[in-house]
């Protein structure tokens, strides 16, 4: 009898992770914010590609150390609202003057993984279009996407809007 029921809820369990995997709570959901910028796309990826210099501009990405290199792991503290999460992500994508990716994951990628991502399109000579986006996946996502959405959307604009600033200042 014992163990019908060790069986039983096994299957519960199995059946509830199932139907929770197949659910709308296990999805991938994005967030982006869109910027145009008035400078050369070589001055966006400069300021960029600079990650030490972040802690001096950027209100959202406050801290980010380490190499701009494929797999590397970088350590980055991101402000939302009164909190900050540092996090150590691996580079996936370093494209001078075009794209810049880390991914980040917790447990496994079917738990909770996110990718943040630049992209640069240079419009002309003197005017780029920054595209700043994130990419979550797993079981996580849905139960943790309402409270933290709109602070990521808040900082996306504020970091935006500082690199704006940033590469829009005469350079010495």
């Amino acid at each position: 009898m014992r163990k019908r029921l060790v069986f039983f809820l096994l299957f519960l369990v199995l059946l509830a992770v199932f139907a929770f995997w197949r659910s709308p709570y296990h999805q991938v959901r994005s967030q982006f914010a869109v910027v145009t910028i008035n400078a050369p796309v070589n001055r966006v990826w400069d300021v960029l590609a600079d990650l030490n210099g972040y802690r001096s501009w950027n209100p959202f990405l406050t801290f980010v150390t380490g190499s701009l290199a494929p797999q590397q792991e970088i350590t980055v503290t991101a402000k939302l609202g009164a909190h900050s999460i540092t996090y150590h992500p691996r580079i996936v994508a370093v494209q001078p003057n075009r794209r810049l990716a880390w991914q980040t994951t917790l447990l496994s990628s079917s738990i909770l993984s996110g990718e943040h991502e630049f992209e640069l399109d240079a419009l002309d000579q003197s005017h780029t279009r920054l595209i700043q986006s994130e990419h979550f996946r797993g079981i996580l996502v849905g139960l943790l996407w309402n409270r933290f959405s709109p602070q990521l959307v808040q900082g996306f604009n504020a970091m935006n809007q500082a690199l704006k600033r940033r590469c829009e200042q005469p350079t010495p």
